[in-house]
Order: C-alpha cells, then structure tokens, then sequence
C-alpha cells in the first residue's frame, strides 16, 4: 500500500517494525502526528502511462458491463411487458367470443320464438277463417 510506505517514510519505524506515531524536530520542538496523501504518481514516465491505461481499461470495462446489465434488464422487462399484453389480448379474444356465442344464440332463440309466435298467429288466423266460414 503506497500509503504505509509514505508514512513509514515520514515517521520512520520502531524497534517492533510497527510505523511510529509522530515525527519531532529537535530545532523547533515541531511535531507531525499526522500526513495528508493528496496524491500518489508513478516517477517513471511508461509506468505513469501503462497506470492511466489500465485505470481507463478498468473504466471502459466497468461501464460495458453495467451498460450489458442495463439493457439486458431492459429486454427483460419489455418480455415480461409484452407476455402480459399478448395475454391481455387471448382473454379479450376469449371473452369477445363468448359473447358473440351468447349473441348468435339469443338471436337464435329469438327468431324461434318469433317463427313459433307466427305459425301460432297463422293457425289461429286460418282457425277463425274456417270458424266463421263454417258459421255463415
């Protein structure tokens, strides 16, 4: 770890090989128990560029990824979307046929009843025909 080397390099190390504390100046009676690591780069030009270039592979890689897994959910849904609707759409069919069945069978029935109603109208029309005819 970079950090422990630079803080093993500004407070030194004690007898136990364990990273010391604090840092004094003897001068000025100075004390730093604490470092602040803005930034750590590489001195050697090629290594700083073979860093950046594996840092943005590793980026390039990551956002590939998290984009594959984005649209791969994405198609997931829009199947599940879709499965729901086409079923949507069989049970509307079914329920359309059902009632275009119980249409054709009321309309059946209607005109039977309504064929019967005239046979009986025709029958009792000829029966009063024959009745008065057999009276006069």
């Amino acid at each position: 770890n970079s950090a422990k080397v630079i803080r093993s390099s500004v407070f030194g190390i004690d007898e136990n090989n364990k990273i010391r504390g604090r840092f004094e100046f003897g001068q000025n009676r100075l004390v730093i128990t604490s470092i602040d690591i803005q930034s750590v780069e590489p001195v050697d030009q090629r290594t700083r560029e073979s860093l950046q270039k594996s840092v943005q592979l590793a980026i390039e890689i990551t956002t590939n990824s998290q984009e594959a897994a984005a649209k791969h959910e994405a198609e997931r849904l829009e199947q599940e979307a879709k499965g729901r609707l086409d079923r949507q759409k069989i049970n509307d069919e079914s329920e359309a046929e059902k009632a275009r069945r119980e249409l054709l069978e009321l309309q059946a029935h209607s005109a039977a009843v309504e064929s019967t109603g005239q046979a009986k109208a025709e029958a009792q029309s000829r029966a009063e025909a024959a009745k008065i005819e057999g009276e006069a």
